[in-house]
């Protein structure tokens, strides 16, 4: 699923891009409701649930910070797999991502790691925080 029409994936669509990525390309979808086997393979391999990924998609769609437009919604997950799984060099995350050229996973994943930190300017405020009802400056 591409960018061509810029809207995402429903969480169905979400899980599906995931499994090839997953090494679970050619299995049936399981249950797709949160705590369920299938969201929680999803959440250790991306760091996040479905629902949470098209959030940020949303969100980063929302606010005008999505990277260039040859960058398509898999490659968002690429991005999401390495802040989650870190691998210790590139050739590991090349081969996770099944067996990728590491200037190419660079060039696609970077772009959205980036977006994502624009994006916590819109969603993450320090003005207050608050707690226990009461609150307190920063």
């Amino acid at each position: 699923m591409g960018r061509e029409d810029d809207l995402p994936p429903l969480v169905e669509g979400v899980h599906r891009l995931g499994q090839p990525l997953m090494q679970r390309g050619e299995r049936r979808l399981g249950v797709l409701r949160p705590g369920a086997p299938e969201d929680v393979r999803f959440r250790s391999f991306f760091g996040v649930g479905a629902e949470v990924v098209l959030a940020a998609w949303n969100g980063m769609a929302e606010h005008s910070v999505l990277p260039d437009r040859s960058l398509e919604f898999v490659h968002f997950l690429w991005a999401l797999c390495f802040m989650c799984l870190y691998p210790k060099n590139e050739a590991a995350l090349c081969g996770i991502l099944g067996g990728r050229d590491p200037k190419t996973v660079r060039a696609k994943t970077w772009p959205f790691i980036y977006a994502l930190h624009e994006l916590s300017y819109y969603v993450v405020s320090d003005s207050q925080i608050i707690l226990s009802g009461q609150p307190i400056s920063p």
